[in-house]
């Protein structure tokens, strides 16, 4: 695989309003790569691009943003239960949520609970019992 990068360039961007005006904001421009593939990787960009929709370079830095391990959003809680750490921004769920599943997942089970004792018992193996 050969890569071939040309200097990326700093870009000075006119300081916001109300900002600091002595303190211009710079932003790094992307830089131009030349790349060269092998077929299994030029395939798995041309299947990422069909499935997306975007081009070959956003396909590519995707890919490779992607790639980036991240940490493991399980954590041990004080309490020793294994539990998923999100961020609180994802969350949305509230108490009406939560009661509303405590409900569902109640009348489930004595649904359940019903079922079983309606069944007829099984004549079969009838192990221990005596005529």
């Amino acid at each position: 695989m050969s890569i071939a990068t040309q200097p990326s360039a700093v870009i000075d961007h006119p300081p916001r309003r109300g900002g600091a005006v002595n303190a211009p904001r710079r932003k790094i421009a992307s830089r131009r790569t030349t790349i060269t593939l092998t077929a299994e990787a030029q395939e798995i960009v041309e299947r990422f691009k069909s499935a997306s929709g975007k081009s070959t370079s956003a396909a590519i830095d995707q890919i490779i943003q992607r790639s980036d391990p991240k940490p493991s959003r399980l954590k041990v809680s004080d309490i020793g239960l294994l539990v998923l750490d999100v961020p609180f921004r994802h969350v949305n769920v509230t108490l009406e949520d939560v009661k509303r599943a405590e409900d569902e997942m109640d009348r489930e089970y004595v649904e359940r609970l019903m079922r079983r004792k309606e069944e007829p018992a099984s004549k079969g193996n009838s192990r221990g019992r005596r005529k």
